[in-house]
């Protein structure tokens, strides 16, 4: 689902909010903030990338579904719409269904693969400050190399592990990856993520996201995780599944 753009007078400030509920007993929540660099337009653009919150959690919770809400904030100067630059990755979802309903089963058969690619708008003068909210059901992966930045979500490295899910947003300019399922370990198990992360995206660069599934054999959701306020919730999705909300957009000072 898109979001809707207010638009409202010059001299009013948007506020970019989250979720109104806490998280369950049972989250994991860390905030921090690593560095990114790039470049761009002939220029070294530092840039970082900020980490409100990082959550992983068990509930109960999938038949497919798409959408939902985003969130507000990020106004430009007079007459100037900052959210639009980044209508075109707003609402993303990343949806690797299994093959047939497992049921109980801890496993599933899964030919999804998920490779996309968006044209982030704005001016090509411009580094954007993009907060993202990143909720979804899936299993886990170990990565190597770059900055582990809270639970379950790493910026830079490459996969280490040969047959569990990866998914990932990858950035033209400032040039990263930045890798949502995380885990120091893998194994049978499926859980929420609940990912608040400012990226940067220079305007027209490419923004690039990616699911899949190199065994094609996937960690069903067995425990029926719900992702409060992302369909299919009240259902549970059969599969794993990312949905990616726009909370703000500013230029980068």
């Amino acid at each position: 689902m898109r979001i809707s753009l207010i638009v409202v007078p010059a001299m009013m400030v948007l506020l970019a909010c989250g979720s109104d509920s806490d998280p369950p007993a049972d989250d994991q929540a860390s905030s921090s903030t690593t560095s990114a660099a790039g470049s761009g337009g002939g220029a070294s653009t530092a840039a970082s990338t900020s980490a409100s919150s990082s959550a992983s959690s068990s509930g109960s919770g999938g038949a497919g579904g798409s959408g939902g809400s985003g969130g507000v904030g990020g106004s430009g100067g007079e007459g100037e719409n900052l959210l639009a630059a980044a209508d075109s990755i707003d609402g993303f979802r990343w949806e690797m269904p299994c093959d047939q309903d497992p049921g109980n089963s801890d496993e599933c058969a899964c030919s999804a693969l998920v490779d996309e690619k968006k044209t982030f708008g704005g001016s090509p003068d411009t580094v954007y400050l993009v907060t993202v909210r990143l909720r979804g059901v899936v299993e886990p992966e170990t990565y190597k190399g770059g900055t582990p930045d809270g639970m379950h979500f790493r910026v830079g490295g490459t996969p280490d592990n040969a047959t569990y899910n990866r998914y990932s947003i990858s950035v033209s300019d400032p040039a990263e990856v930045y890798w949502l399922n995380d885990s120091p370990t893998v194994g049978h198990d499926t859980f929420i993520i609940d990912h608040t992360k400012t990226i940067p995206i220079r305007g027209g660069s490419t923004v690039s996201f990616k699911g899949e599934d190199p065994n094609h054999t996937s960690i069903a959701n067995f425990k029926h995780l719900v992702v409060e306020g992302v369909p299919p919730a009240p259902e549970p999705y059969v599969g794993q599944f990312i949905q990616l909300d726009v909370q703000s957009v500013e230029k980068q000072p």
